[in-house]
């Protein structure tokens, strides 16, 4: 039997020597081992950067706290990584979800199990966005969270657009008016409650049938002539037309139908909105008689006025030829017996003589008076643009002889240039300047000022005395045709000329008024209308 060799005390053991093909052969495996390593590596490389083109990447640890975000999540957070890394995941809470939301979240990823869900996320600018969300646990030997991946996709514009069609879905079905989608051949797609309110029919008594079941007769052709523009990509724009409910009642509707196209723009369809417009349709019935009445008034009116109208160009004729007649006989004849009987006549004939012949040149001024006042509803009006303040002053001159011997001051203001009839415009400042010197005669220096206030978006021109004024009490009285309010004892006059300064003013488009106090002078104002001077 054969005996293991002993070994001494202190003997050194030596292994046998690898041959060389042995250490070829282990080289071979570690070579390999290396490549496979590195070969894994570079696959992970890849997969990190194709995920990292992809999805928006952040990594954390266990008690939330940023480690690694990619450059997507930069992007969309508008942070920089410098800003992130080191900061609580909070950074983006958009306070948009509740506090349970949040607590499931965590729960669900602290037990090591993936959570996946949608995150409305605030960015830094103070923006807003949605991000589909998956968050990974890495576990350690122990079985507990080491660190979370989270890998996300924004939805932003998704979810803007889901809520931009529940917004849109909210609006149709709340709508009163009938919204209805069909097929390129006209068939019902779709039916709101406003469709079902308007024609009578419920959802499903429409769907999948034609629209024509809606159309009169007479109205058929019209939807030919709608599916061929909407066919082309054109909008047909609101046009009334009538249309037919359940029962067979025909009601007026203005309707509009626009393309329905795929996201890729292509046209698969037609959406139309009916509104009904009976009420409309009959205020404007209503409108149209009403206006035709009105038009037969005014041409009625019209000829009244014109009758009216020749009546007093009659009356005037009659005032100015038969009126003026006696007038002057009565004055001729009074002179005629003054002169025949000369001295021989006594005091109180003579006295008598005279009060025919001063009443029979009053009644002529009278005449006068009235005439000028009617002559002014015919004569035409002929504007142009006038500088007010030049009138002014030409007027003030032709009055000199009125005053000759008197102190009279006039100041006149610059004054807005207006639209007006010359000649007309004139007469208002006669009259009103004569007013002016006539009642303040009695002032030395008698003061006249010319000149104008905004009243609202009128110009107010004014003429102001220092004369002796009248009582606001009888203004009314003012511009009525012979209304005076001082006897012709105290100031001459007939009365008419203020009502002339009415009417011209009034035939401007204006209005005329005046301000005074007794003994302290009067002011006279007048417009000409809107927007003018």
């Amino acid at each position: 039997m054969n005996k293991k060799p002993t070994r001494k005390a202190g003997e050194r053991i030596t292994k046998p020597k690898k041959t060389n093909a042995a250490l070829v052969k282990e080289m071979g495996s570690r070579r390999m081992a290396e490549n496979q390593l590195k070969a894994s590596f570079a696959e992970i490389q890849e997969l990190k950067a194709a995920l990292d083109e992809h999805a928006i990447v952040a990594i954390t640890d266990p008690s939330g706290k940023i480690t690694y975000v990619n450059d997507k999540f930069c992007a969309i957070s508008k942070y920089s990584r410098k800003e992130l890394i080191g900061q609580d995941h909070r950074i983006i809470n958009s306070g948009f979800h509740s506090k349970e939301f949040i607590k499931n979240l965590w729960t669900t990823i602290a037990r090591g199990n993936v959570w996946h869900g949608e995150i409305k996320n605030r960015a830094k600018d103070g923006s807003f966005y949605w991000v589909d969300t998956t968050i990974v646990p890495f576990l350690d030997e122990r079985g507990k969270p080491r660190q979370y991946v989270a890998i996300r996709a924004d939805i932003t514009e998704r979810k803007m657009l889901v809520l931009k069609l529940a917004q849109q879905a909210e609006i149709i079905e709340s709508s009163h008016d009938a919204i209805i989608s069909k097929t390129l051949e006209g068939i019902i797609t779709s039916w709101n409650p406003g469709a079902e309110k308007l024609f009578g029919y419920s959802a499903k008594e429409c769907i999948g049938k034609s629209v024509l079941m809606l159309f009169p007769l007479d109205r058929v052709k019209e939807e030919a002539g709608i599916l061929s523009k909407i066919r082309r990509g054109v909008k047909v724009d609101p046009f009334d037309t009538v249309r037919v409910t359940k029962s067979g009642k025909y009601v007026d509707v203005s309707v509009t139908t626009s393309p329905m196209r795929t996201e890729q723009g292509q046209i698969i369809g037609a959406s139309t909105i009916a509104r009904d417009i009976t009420e409309k349709k009959q205020a404007a019935d209503e409108i149209k008689k009403l206006n035709e009445e009105l038009e037969q008034r005014v041409r009625q009116r019209t000829q009244e006025l014109e009758a009216a109208n020749e009546e007093l160009k009659a009356f005037s004729y009659t005032i100015s030829h038969d009126l003026r007649a006696p007038l002057r006989a009565m004055g001729g004849f009074a002179r005629i017996l003054e002169m025949q009987l000369g001295d021989a006549i006594n005091p109180d004939a003579k006295h008598a003589m005279k009060r025919i012949q001063d009443n029979a040149a009053k009644m002529g001024e009278l005449i006068d008076g009235l005439l000028d006042f009617s002559s002014l509803n015919f004569r035409p009006i002929t504007k142009s643009k006038i500088k007010p303040g030049e009138v002014v002053r030409m007027v003030f001159e032709e009055l000199r002889p009125e005053f000759a011997g008197r102190q009279v001051e006039i100041t006149i203001d610059p004054v807005p240039s207006c639209e007006a009839d010359p000649t007309l415009l004139k007469q208002v400042f006669v009259n009103l300047l004569s007013n002016a010197i006539k009642y303040s005669r009695d002032r030395n220096p008698a003061i006249i000022h010319v000149g104008s206030e905004k009243d609202g978006d009128e110009t107010a021109y004014f003429v102001q005395d220092n004369g002796a004024g009248f009582n606001m009490e009888y203004a009314e009285k003012l511009f009525r045709v012979f209304q005076r309010l001082h006897t012709s004892d105290q100031f001459a006059g007939t009365g008419v000329g203020l009502a002339i300064v009415q009417r011209i003013v009034q035939r401007h488009g204006g209005r005329v008024w005046a301000e005074a106090e007794e003994n302290r002078g009067a002011k006279f104002y007048f417009t000409l209308g809107l927007n003018n001077g």
